[in-house]
């Protein structure tokens, strides 16, 4: 008897599925448009709150590749990569304060405004082909570089960098084999020494499966707020718009 139930669990394990090693590697481009304030001071002084589109004349949308990485299967080891560059010229109504310099109502001021994000995860993923869903839990690296100009006053420039943890949730949906509809939510709130970030980006978005291939398009919200009283600075920035995306799964 013991003998027959050995082979029978023998035979069960051989023939139950063994869990599929999944790779993902998808490549976006995000048409995306910044708003949001800015303050930049210097030796504890603070600096003019400034918004992006009234005062410094960002508006338009900015093309930002990035590049999405998962490995695993039911446990998930992924990394994620965009940076933005952006640039805008505006003649200023109001005198604004921007670290060391002062810049006068009716200056033309030039601006540009640079920023990387790096993030790690690890998450749980659950359920079926058709829905599945789970947890993730990470760490995010974030660097933001200001810099302003004018022929009246020269020009100055400011960077900061912090890394924070991140924590979030995401499910996606197969109505029918070729279409998955997926939704994300990450975020943290990082409070370190003199350093005070938040941060929380929202995803949703539709895809056609050509399997191994994948493309599809969606919309993403980001929103950084960011305070580092050393210098100090302040920020608050979000970034929104549509996304389109292609990439691998095997």
């Amino acid at each position: 008897m013991k003998k027959r139930l050995v082979l029978l669990l023998v035979f069960m394990g051989c023939a139950a599925p063994v869990a599929r090693a999944i790779v993902e590697i998808e490549g976006y481009y995000w048409f995306m448009t910044p708003s949001g304030t800015a303050a930049v001071g210097i030796d504890g002084l603070a600096g003019t709150a400034v918004d992006l589109q009234g005062d410094l004349g960002y508006g338009s949308q900015v093309g930002v590749p990035g590049a999405r990485l998962i490995f695993g299967d039911m446990f998930q080891v992924g990394a994620e990569y965009f940076r933005f560059s952006m640039s805008a010229e505006n003649n200023i109504h109001r005198v604004i304060k921007f670290s060391d310099r002062e810049y006068p109502v009716d200056a033309d001021v030039k601006s540009r405004l640079e920023s990387t994000f790096l993030r790690g995860f690890v998450r749980l993923n659950f359920g079926s082909d058709m829905v599945h869903g789970g947890f993730l839990v990470g760490g995010q690296y974030m660097a933001f570089n200001a810099q302003a100009s004018s022929t009246l006053v020269g020009s100055t420039e400011r960077g900061v960098q912090t890394g924070m943890p991140i924590v979030g949730a995401f499910l996606e949906v197969s109505p029918i084999p070729i279409l998955n509809l997926r939704g994300s939510v990450t975020g943290f709130k990082w409070d370190f020494g003199n350093i005070t970030a938040k941060f929380i980006e929202l995803e949703g978005s539709a895809l056609l499966r050509f399997d191994p291939f994948f493309a599809g398009a969606g919309w993403r919200y980001l929103q950084a707020q960011g305070t580092y009283a050393q210098y100090p600075v302040d920020v608050d920035i979000r970034l929104s718009g549509p996304v389109v995306f292609a990439g691998l799964k095997w």
